[in-house]
């Protein structure tokens, strides 16, 4: 009781030093930088301490829920209220051995053990407190890949145990033990850790966190809580930290999942004993985009995605699948034997091959698979394998079951001589086109009530060893493939300015094909500048027909904002969804000047009523958007006799011309004058 009395005089003036001392330090004052709440976590801080020392010696029954609302309401760290209390402990110790003269040991020892039983005892309801935190891993949008989701189970157990006192739950485990050590050698990990030293980064962190768990765990249970903050802290630090790491390593990881899934592929020798690439695609994607729009359609393919993630999901030992970036499905499979690839392909089929839903009708989608056993050492590149799978889904598509897998020793060696032949095929067109051994042909546009030629569309041919030129349906798929087409696009826009002259003798109004890759190539757009000044004279309109032009038309009016001179006509019009609303957008924007209606459509037109209206639609909607119609596919007077009934005043087709020479059309122009 005397003892009390004592503390009861001395602790005014302890508060009084300390808080002099706390006002005139940094620390504290960082954290709470209104003097105001200061004043009031100081003066708080007091009534605590004075209430827990009136229990003194015997245990205090102190209120836990005002040491919460004390310091978590201010958001105090701990290592702050720690530094106070021990301020208090000292000058507590040196004003009673000093001023009261008491020099008992026991006493003074007894009293700074129990100033610091009150720090174990706000440590306890710190790490109560901060213990919710670590439920915020499971909130990422990674939790479901491996190395991430690795961790999640063991920290929910351990927020457990310490949220409802059951340490006997605790998981106490090693980190060789855990299933993330177990994940870093399946396929989806090693893709996202192809750096050595990114990688045993990683898995030191990994060990740390069950250092600092088991640490903690051993002070927690022994009730130093004071220590099992301190571990705890690094242990939930490097949890945090860790998940960070992933989350970017997974993110650029998946940002271009198709490149990184072949580069993986170069690890197998090193870590497999055997790998096979597959490659799943829908058929007659392109035909499903014209009919329903290319939006729709990505719905399906959504639930595809969808549909072979969670079939793979508890395959990921042998099994990494991605989407590629455009509507390719890839898989690469590691250490199956043929069974289970023939079970894996039978298996995709029957998941994915069934009817959807689109606008109200059911569609039946198929897939071709096709796959192939990788050799070990070998030395193809990701552009080869990507060769090689697409050339193998060709094959698929000429089989009963649309699959196609190359496994045996013959089947890879007739792969190595079409992947020989490719090479020569390649070398060839990038040679003919670094020659500018290229050359153009030009097929008239005809006025469907006069006859007469209104414009010329620009065609690319290559001239073969005797000069005869190939049509480009025979290597355009090739320049593609082989990301030349801005330089043939470049070449193209060359040849036109050669043969500017003879071309002004029969139309001064020329449409000329252009790729998406072209429009977004620096070298082109420059060469595209000199071609438009040298061009003045000339009403120059480029066709559009790729479908990412069309879908994106925020590259046609960054072209068009940089240069008015260019025109636009949308080609194919008619057989998809998606085009009305891309008509719409690039004429109010002043963009569009032509539309080509679709082939499939004009062939049909004189026999069938139904595509005649539609036609004539097609006729007034441009009319009323001030916008051009050109018909395609022209082959026999009945249609340009419909042609002209519908208000169609362009017309194309071999019917009319073939593609020809510039010469050739200069000649027959003059024949006709001379025949007038």
């Amino acid at each position: 009781m005397r003892y009390i009395q004592v503390l009861e005089e001395i602790l005014p003036k302890v508060f009084d030093e300390v808080e002099q001392d706390i006002l005139n330090e940094d620390k504290t004052a960082s954290f709470i930088k209104n003097k105001k709440l200061l004043k009031q976590l100081i003066d708080e801080q007091k009534d605590l301490i004075t209430e827990y020392l009136k229990s003194f010696p015997e245990s205090s029954q102190l209120n836990r829920e005002k040491i919460k609302q004390l310091y978590h309401r201010m958001e105090i760290p701990y290592i702050i209220v720690s530094r106070n209390i021990e301020l208090i402990k000292t000058r507590l110790l040196e004003r009673v051995s000093i001023e009261k003269e008491i020099n008992s040991k026991e006493f003074l020892l007894q009293l700074k053990e129990y100033i610091e039983q009150l720090e174990n005892i706000i440590a306890k309801e710190y790490i109560k407190n901060e213990i919710y935190q670590l439920e915020n891993i499971e909130n990422s949008v990674f939790k479901e890949f491996l190395l991430y989701k690795a961790h999640i189970p063991y920290i929910k157990k351990i927020v457990k145990a310490i949220k409802e006192d059951k340490l006997d739950e605790f998981p106490l485990e090693d980190a060789k033990s855990c299933d993330f050590q177990k994940y870093l050698f399946y396929p989806e990990s090693i893709m996202a850790c192809m750096d050595a030293n990114l990688c045993r980064y990683i898995e030191n962190l990994h060990s740390i966190i069950h250092e600092m768990a088991n640490s903690f765990f051993v002070f927690y249970m022994n009730r130093k809580y004071k220590d099992a903050y301190i571990a705890f802290k690094e242990f939930s630090n490097n949890i945090f930290k860790l998940a960070k790491v992933l989350s970017e390593l997974y993110f650029s990881t998946y940002a271009d999942a198709e490149t990184n899934l072949f580069k993986l592929t170069k690890y197998m020798e090193e870590i497999f004993d055997r790998g096979i690439l597959f490659l799943i695609d829908v058929k007659n994607l392109r035909g499903l985009n014209k009919i329903y729009s290319e939006s729709k359609v990505n719905k399906i393919l959504k639930q595809i995605d969808n549909t072979l993630h969670e079939y793979l999901k508890d395959k990921r030992k042998n099994f990494l699948y991605v989407k590629g970036s455009t509507a390719n499905f890839y898989m690469f499979a590691v250490d199956i034997d043929n069974k289970k690839l023939e079970k894996t392909v039978q298996d995709i089929k029957k998941l994915v091959e069934k009817s959807y839903r689109l606008n109200g009708h059911s569609t039946d989608i198929k897939v071709t698979i096709s796959a192939m056993e990788l050799d070990k050492y070998s030395e193809n590149t990701y552009e080869d394998l990507v060769k090689i799978l697409h050339h193998l889904k060709e094959k698929a598509k000429s089989t009963s079951n649309s699959v196609y897998i190359v496994v045996s020793e013959e089947d890879k060696e007739e792969i190595r001589q079409w992947l020989n032949k490719i090479y020569r095929d390649s070398a060839y067109i990038k040679s003919k086109l670094d020659k500018k051994e290229v050359d153009v042909v030009f097929q008239p546009i005809y006025d469907v009530v006069s006859k007469q030629i209104k414009h010329l569309e620009v065609l690319a041919r290559i001239k073969d060893s005797e000069d005869k030129l190939i049509p480009a349906g025979v290597f355009i798929d090739l320049i593609y493939d082989f990301g030349l087409i801005s330089q043939l696009d470049s070449t193209v826009l060359e040849k036109v300015l050669e043969k500017k002259g003879f071309i002004k003798k029969v139309s001064d109004s020329l449409f000329l094909n252009i790729s998406s890759e072209s429009l977004t190539s620096k070298e082109f757009l420059e060469n595209l500048s000199v071609f438009l000044d040298s061009m003045k004279d000339f009403y120059i309109t480029f066709e559009i027909t790729e479908q990412r032009l069309i879908e994106d038309i925020s590259i046609l009016k960054d072209i068009h904002m940089e240069n008015k001179k260019i025109h636009i006509a949308i080609d194919d019009f008619g057989t998809g969804y998606s085009s009305l609303r891309v008509v719409a957008d690039l004429a109010e924007k002043g963009i569009l000047d032509v539309v080509k209606i679709d082939g499939t459509l004009i062939k049909e037109i004189a026999h069938r009523k139904f595509i005649k209206k539609v036609v004539k639609a097609i006729s007034s909607m441009s009319q009323n958007l001030g916008v051009e119609t050109v018909a395609e596919f022209v082959e026999n007077d009945s249609i340009l006799e419909v042609l002209g009934e519908v208000g169609i005043k362009n017309a194309q087709g071999y019917y009319l011309s073939k593609p020809k020479k510039i010469e050739e059309l200069i000649i027959e122009k003059q024949n006709l004058k001379a025949f007038i």
